[in-house]
């Protein structure tokens, strides 16, 4: 009977026990229909969420090349290299764990020692061609060697950072690596970054501009023309591979394509368009050109961090500006360059001087009511137009005072000879004569030949309308306004008036840019007519006699030792904030008598004159350019100073001449860029010390060497 009794409680457990386990059964069937297919939805939403994520396909920034088909800005592949160094469990055909003698799981490498050990060296020596201080092949080989030494080695191994894309790139390409160099972080970042480059360093940089992450604060070429430059990236869903790492589909490896571009694409969201290129107004050998003159003169004038200076070059017929150099200090490199912030052309105001002059008589010349003759007598030397001291101008002109009295020669001239030694109480009495009672039609008159507003210039950059003083109010700014005074202008302002007088009276708009070349099409950008005339023949006629005058017996004659003939204009202006400072600058066009370059150099806050301190480099630039330009027939003239054309000639030449592979050329008294283009055509490197010009090599030139060996140059800067 007791064993009855215990029959039945044991049978009355077991059917509790089934009875929950039928129940928690049913639970589970019942969760398992839940799932899928109550709840089926949301939780594929929450595997694709971890296991798929969109990747941005960053689209290629277009070049930006110069008009004679140089690459200035590009954007380059920069990359990080990880390695995923990790190890797998090793299975038997079933899918069982392998042991070892000792019940220890075997592991293997996932990166195979069939793979690693034929190439390792290789790689390691590539990377020490990066010389990156104290890392040599060595030195790579040992991380490589303990990292896979470890235990748990990571499936992320970080080799080096900012590689170059080719070296990159090759290391992707050895035998089976593409499989094992990792593409994608884990949060679905690659491990390519696009850099963006200025190939010519500084030279013309403030005009290119900078690219930034926030378009709004980009600059020059590169923020007007973001739009078109950025073209439109790509948006992926891509799926995670492995834990904490992106690898792509191993498959299109095989198939010979390179690594970064094998994305394990499940489905396009938006397609990637990469940016159309652009071809910029600059020439670098006039912006060379420009710059090296430029610089030179900064440094003779006795220019301190205060100065600074611009000089542009713009094309006559089309506006379109073939040079335009910006130098200010640069307390970190100790010189003058190019500044971000600081482009001195277009943005900088200042009052222009004796230039403004041009624009007086052009604008009254415009006037019938008056008539102006170049045989009338002016009034000159000094004279108080207003009764007060401070209506009294002056001329400090050496052909005006006797050297020993400094008594006044004489106190009239004529308006030729007026303009030619640019005497400011001549123009003050000319404008007095005709304008004094009408004043604001003075004002109009100018406004009709000058443009006394923002150019809306295809380049990002802080431009500013011109600051006129009202001569309505004051005597004063009346009197200054006819000799540079009472009004602020920017130099690519006065160099569109002076362009119009170069190109017959037709006045363009400055362009840098003349080209979008989107899918292989190059778009052109046609120049812009901002004013049919800005005066008749006959008054132009006479104004390019006085601009040539200026410079064969004038203020300007220091410069006229040419051949090919140059109009133009001194100006000076006074800093009133440092006494014994100006602003010195020179403006014209050449060849005179049928122009095809204007051009305008600003020499700011120096202790010189337009004549001393402007002149000299518009008349090395014009003399290089005029020895450039073979539309010119240069090769048939006598070019003014021959002996700094003459160099230019040469040094250009060996620059772009191609020569015997790895034969040494010449590289004494070129620039960098040119040394640097002569040695790469021979399949040589190059190393420098110091700045300005090459004037040493330590191997000499005809040597034969291994291509990819390495030439020192010695760069000095001779002022």
């Amino acid at each position: 009977m007791p064993h009855a009794d215990g029959d039945k409680k044991q049978l009355q457990r077991m059917t509790i026990v089934y009875i929950l386990l039928m129940v928690a059964g049913l639970f589970v069937i019942g969760g398992f229909i839940r799932i899928q297919l109550v709840q089926r939805k949301m939780w594929l939403d929450i595997a694709e969420k971890h296991e798929a994520e969109e990747i941005v396909d960053e689209a290629r920034r277009g070049n930006i090349y110069s008009s004679d088909g140089k690459i200035m800005a590009t954007t380059i592949p920069i990359c990080n290299l990880y390695v995923d160094m990790g190890s797998r469990v090793v299975r038997d055909k079933k899918g069982r764990e392998v042991k070892d003698s000792l019940g220890h799981t075997v592991m293997a490498k996932i990166l195979p020692d069939s793979l690693y050990k034929p190439v390792i060296d290789t790689v390691c020596a590539l990377l020490a061609e990066l010389e990156r201080p104290g890392r040599d092949a060595q030195y790579y080989r040992d991380r490589f060697d303990s990292e896979r030494a470890k235990e748990k080695p990571s499936r992320c191994f970080l080799i080096e950072r900012n590689i170059p894309y080719t070296t990159w790139d090759k290391i992707v390409h050895f035998d089976g690596w593409g499989r094992f160099v990792v593409k994608l972080m884990g949060d679905g970042t690659s491990v390519i970054r696009q850099n963006r480059e200025h190939i010519y360093g500084n030279l013309a940089e403030n005009c290119i501009g900078f690219g930034y992450n926030d378009h709004r604060l980009s600059t020059g070429l590169e923020g007007y023309y973001n739009n078109v430059l950025a073209g439109q990236d790509g948006l992926y869903e891509c799926r995670r591979l492995a834990r904490g790492v992106w690898i792509p589909v191993t498959a299109v490896d095989y198939e010979g394509q390179s690594a970064s571009d094998t994305l394990a694409r499940d489905k396009q969201k938006k397609e990637r368009i990469d940016g159309s290129d652009i071809v910029a107004t600059i020439d670098t050998r006039y912006q060379d050109i420009a710059e090296t003159a430029l610089r030179q003169a900064l440094h003779r004038s006795g220019g301190t961090s205060r100065s600074s200076g611009c000089a542009i070059l713009m094309e006559a017929a089309t506006g379109y500006v073939l040079a335009c150099s910006n130098l200010a200090w640069d307390s970190v490199y100790g010189e003058y360059r190019e500044l971000p912030d600081k482009n001195i052309a277009c943005s900088d105001l200042y009052n222009p001087g004796s230039t403004i002059k041009t624009v007086l008589l052009t604008a009254m010349m415009n006037d019938s009511s008056i008539t102006i003759d170049t045989a009338m007598r002016i009034r000159a030397c000094v004279k108080n137009f207003t009764g007060r001291q401070d209506g009294e101008i002056k001329d400090d002109h050496f052909l005006y005072k006797d050297p020993a009295t400094r008594k006044i020669r004489k106190d009239t001239i004529s308006l030729k000879e007026a303009i030619t030694i640019s005497s400011n109480v001549a123009m003050c009495e000319l404008g007095w004569q005709n304008y004094n009672n009408r004043r604001g039609d003075l004002s109009r008159l100018m406004e009709k030949v000058f443009p006394y507003d923002v150019l809306h210039l295809d380049l990002k950059t802080g431009e500013y309308k011109p600051i006129v003083n009202d001569i309505t109010l004051s005597q004063r700014d009346f009197l200054g306004l006819c000799f540079g005074y009472a009004q602020s202008i920017s130099a690519m302002q006065l160099i569109t008036f002076y362009n119009a007088l170069a190109n017959g009276g037709k006045m363009m708009k400055p362009l840098f840019c003349k080209a979008i070349i989107k899918n292989g099409e190059r778009q052109e950008i046609k120049p812009v007519v901002m004013r049919e005339s800005i005066c008749d023949k006959k008054s132009l006629k006479t104004i390019n006699d006085l601009l040539v005058n200026v410079v064969e017996h004038g203020t300007g004659d220091n410069i006229k030792d040419n051949s090919y003939g140059i109009a133009g204009k001194t100006g000076t202006s006074v800093n009133l904030n440092s006494p014994g400072v100006f602003n010195a600058s020179f403006a014209g066009y050449f060849p005179a008598e049928n122009p095809r370059y204007t051009c305008l150099v600003v020499v700011k806050n120096v202790p010189a004159y337009g004549r001393s301190a402007a002149a000299p480099v518009f008349k090395k630039i014009s003399d290089c350019v005029v020895a450039l330009d073979n539309k010119l027939e240069n090769g048939k003239i006598e070019v003014g100073s021959r002996s700094g054309v003459k160099r230019m000639n040469t040094t250009e030449a060996k620059a772009i001449a191609d020569g015997e592979n790895g034969v040494v050329p010449d590289c004494r008294n070129m620039t960098v860029r040119q040394a640097i283009a002569a040695l790469e055509k021979r399949g040589l490197r190059a190393r420098f010390e110091g700045l300005g010009r090459v004037v040493k090599q330590d191997v000499a030139h005809g040597t034969k060497l291994k291509s990819g060996s390495k030439v020192q140059l010695t760069l000095r800067n001779n002022f």
